[in-house]
């Protein structure tokens, strides 16, 4: 039976499901919740961890409460000790809702397999209608500064929604230029892009670099981002 499963089945512990279900009830007062997410912390089976992680998928209207609830809870996982990795894994892998559950990977993992976990994440992410998760994850991936994550953030250059494109340019734009120039040269000149909001971004990193357009220079020659000219294979402003 798997971490989730669990929740859902009718023989296991009746003390740990009422614990879980009250610290997921957002009606409940919310001392009584605390008090259910320190019995599962004290618990620490992969149910109780997976009942608390739960509640990182819930957001309170009080966005305060809410964080400082989120960052209590992140407090008791740590606490509990390394043993809550894999089901935090498994439950980043099927929740949107990661930025809190994504520390305990950080804190026991460290940097470098977070961002490798962050790319495993966006390579999940296939569904051109439920963009979104995959944004943030591009977001989170500029925190960092790392060369392997330069060949998938690259792919979202051709993503089907526009922001992912954007943000995957912002999240590339801090990495290693020497690495990332190519892969913003096709974006540019690429003759399907639509976006004006890409095309003109990308003529400003040119620009700002001072980038060579090379032998994409006589297409854009004839194809320029709104408000900008090829001059001396360079994207300028127009005057």
């Amino acid at each position: 039976m798997g971490f989730f499963d669990f929740l859902f089945s009718g023989g296991e512990n009746s003390q740990l499901k009422k614990h879980i279900k009250r610290l997921n009830n957002l009606n409940v007062q919310q001392e009584e919740r605390l008090m259910s997410a320190q019995w599962l912390a004290d618990q620490a089976s992969p149910e109780a961890i997976a009942g608390l992680l739960r509640r990182f998928s819930l957001t309170y209207e009080k966005q305060m409460k809410d964080i400082e609830e989120k960052e209590y809870l992140l407090r008791l996982l740590i606490r509990v000790g390394s043993s809550v990795i894999e089901p935090a894994k498994q439950w980043l892998r099927k929740n949107d809702n990661f930025a809190f559950p994504l520390q305990l990977v950080e804190n026991f993992e460290g940097e470098e397999v977070t961002i490798a976990f962050l790319l495993e994440l966006l390579g999940l992410e296939m569904d051109p209608f439920k963009p979104e998760k995959k944004r943030q994850l591009i977001i989170k991936l500029g925190d960092y500064t790392d060369s392997q994550m330069i060949s998938p953030v690259s792919a979202c250059l051709l993503d089907f929604d526009e922001e992912v494109r954007l943000r995957a340019v912002e999240t590339l734009i801090k990495q290693d230029p020497s690495q990332t120039k190519d892969a913003f040269l096709n974006a540019l000149a690429n003759p399907e892009e639509e976006s004006n909001r890409l095309r003109i971004r990308l003529a400003e990193i040119f620009h700002q670099r001072g980038w060579s357009l090379g032998e994409k220079a006589e297409r854009l020659e004839s194809n320029p981002p709104v408000g900008w000219m090829v001059t001396a294979d360079r994207m300028v402003p127009a005057v």
